[in-house]
């Protein structure tokens, strides 16, 4: 007899992958077409569940009568649930109900939206399945251990198991083959030397309104090892293999333009973002460019995002030296300075290319000024642990749930919307770009980071006339725009999974953490000093903008042009209905 060996991690790791698919079906199918119902199926349909009596049925009823079943904690008009049972699957009225793997129910539930959007659903599968085997991966070799992922900042960036919690392939990372990923991967608890380029000063662009052209160089790179008219520059180890294998590179390299200084720079831990590193006692984290694609995006530094980082930069720069009250709480890693290389002798396709190659991103360290041991990134905090628990406890212990709520409120909420609405600033403060700086797990301030995803509304006054179009592009919004970015990273993805993870065994709880919420919403709009339609509207029960994570990967398109569906605001607990 063949016994199926038990796998704890594969167990896990699938149930992971199954929530996350069903949170991106409710909220970008379900609720917005009214494919949902909270009523049982009838009669004898109902499939034998062996679940707690609190348990509510949650069905999702697809056209020509393809059925999906699954138990939750509570009613949330926004798809915000602890999921209680696996789902069970019913593919036509006719058929019994089954429990399905995570690929099978994948297949069944998103194959007629891959007809209807005239789309392969094959691509999209294959991402989901390798995600799965990452996370299966990543858990095996922690599951079990005395971790404490919220003990320190380096911690909690390598703590994030299963990503993104509405994203059908969280933890999709299409390495080159052979290539050792596992050495450079935040999950493992790696750390490892930085690989170093010796190029040459001449092509060398280094940006920065506050930083000496030294200092720069001095934090990119170990300038010890240059020459004469040299400079070093790091990069990401994998990034360095595919950018040695390219014909462009191998040719300077045999021309001796450059030189390949293997692994022999800092010593750094990649955080979450799989190509920001962190080194301790260092001024400033590096973010280099990786051609990986990781979950939506090849994370590379465009070349006019090197631009534009610095224009944000000074933007803030500038509104922080206004003081104003509205703003007392804000924190930003600031990004002051940016580097770059490419010869000047070639053409500009090709100085683009090697400019976004060697490009790099300096951001502070703010765990300079606020002790590593108080720093916690805001996606581990409000994340799950390798048996799926809230890792919040571990930090917050028997604190009074509501009142650390509200504090963490007071933190993140004015700083974001009065950049918004009184200087047309749009911020990205979801999870993975929010990092908490606590006093004994006490919220005291939440510190945004990452000016890749900042943007200005369209006329701002902060726009100088001489930028290029390419980066006056890449830094614009329609206003209608960045507020849904805004609602969409601060409500949903952000403070979503603060109330479930705070309310994890208390439902109640979450309606009074939702109440919470619009007290301290309209306390920011009475303290505003200027008007806030979007903001007035919202807190009048509004609808809330929800990205579309698993269409927009479903059309293969870029992450940019992932559109939004319209969820019912948090004051309001009617679910659309079949």
């Amino acid at each position: 007899m063949n016994v199926r060996p038990y796998d704890p991690a594969g167990i896990i790791s699938e149930q992971a992958s199954l929530q996350a698919l069903l949170n991106c079906l409710i909220r970008e199918i379900a609720i917005p077409r009214g494919w949902l119902t909270h009523e049982w199926p009838a009669g004898s349909e109902v499939p034998a569940l062996d679940a707690p009596t609190s348990a509510i049925p949650l069905w999702l009823r697809w056209p020509e009568g393809l059925s999906c079943l699954v138990l939750v904690d509570r009613i949330s008009a926004q798809g915000v649930h602890r999921y209680l049972l696996r789902p069970w699957l019913r593919v036509s009225p006719d058929q019994p109900w089954q429990v399905p793997g995570y690929l099978a129910l994948a297949r069944a539930m998103v194959m007629p939206l891959a007809r209807e959007q005239g789309t392969s659903l094959e691509a999209l599968l294959a991402q989901m399945e390798q995600s799965l085997g990452v996370m299966t991966e990543l858990v095996s070799a922690r599951h079990g251990e005395g971790a404490a992922p919220l003990q320190g900042y380096i911690e909690s960036e390598q703590s994030l198991w299963f990503g993104h919690s509405a994203h059908p392939a969280p933890k999709a990372r299409q390495w080159p083959d052979g290539c050792r990923a596992d050495d450079y991967v935040p999950e493992r608890r790696c750390r490892t030397r930085l690989h170093q380029w010796a190029v040459p000063r001449q092509g060398l662009c280094v940006q920065s309104a506050t930083l000496a052209e030294q200092q720069v160089l001095d934090s990119v790179g170990d300038q010890r090892l240059a020459g004469d008219g040299e400079a070093v520059l790091s990069m990401h180890p994998i990034q360095a293999r595919l950018f040695a294998e390219h014909p462009a590179v191998q040719a300077l390299l045999a021309q001796g333009v450059i030189r390949d200084l293997g692994e022999s720079g800092f010593e750094a831990w990649p955080t979450a973002s799989l190509r920001t590193w962190y080194v301790e006692n260092h001024p400033f984290f590096i973010k280099g460019s990786l051609n990986v694609r990781v979950t939506n995006c090849v994370r590379k530094n465009a070349w006019y995002e090197l631009d534009s980082t610095g224009v944000i930069d000074a933007v803030m720069g500038r509104i922080l030296a206004l003081n104003e009250p509205q703003l007392a709480r804000l924190r930003l890693a600031r990004e002051p300075a940016s580097v770059s290389w490419a010869p000047p002798d070639t053409d500009i396709e090709q100085q683009r290319w090697l400019t976004e190659q060697t490009g790099i991103v300096l951001r502070e360290n703010f765990c300079q000024t606020a002790s590593p041991s108080r720093c916690v990134l805001a996606a581990s905090l409000f994340g799950r642990s390798t048996v799926l628990q809230p890792m919040i406890s571990d930090l917050i212990g028997e604190a009074d749930r509501k009142a650390w709520f509200t504090a963490y409120l007071e933190a993140l909420l004015m700083p974001v919307l009065a950049l918004y609405f009184r200087h047309g600033v749009v911020l990205e403060p979801h999870l993975q770009n929010c990092v908490l700086i606590h006093d004994d797990g006490w919220p005291a301030e939440v510190l945004l980071r990452d000016f890749e995803g900042v943007k200005l509304i369209e006329g701002s006054r902060w726009l100088e006339d001489d930028l290029s179009d390419a980066v006056r592009r890449s830094l614009t919004y329609s206003r209608a725009q960045g507020w849904q970015r805004i609602v969409y990273c601060l409500l949903i993805n952000h403070l979503g999974e603060a109330v479930l993870a705070l309310s994890w065994d208390d439902p109640a709880l979450g309606e009074a953490l939702w109440a919470q919420l619009h007290r301290s919403l309209q306390n920011v709009y009475d303290r505003l000093g200027v008007d806030a339609p979007e903001l007035a509207a919202l807190l009048a029960g509004g609808d809330l903008p929800c990205k579309t994570n698993l269409l927009v990967r479903l059309r293969a398109a870029a992450d940019r042009e992932a559109g939004y569906v319209s969820l019912p605001g948090f004051w309001r607990q009617e679910v659309a209905c079949v």
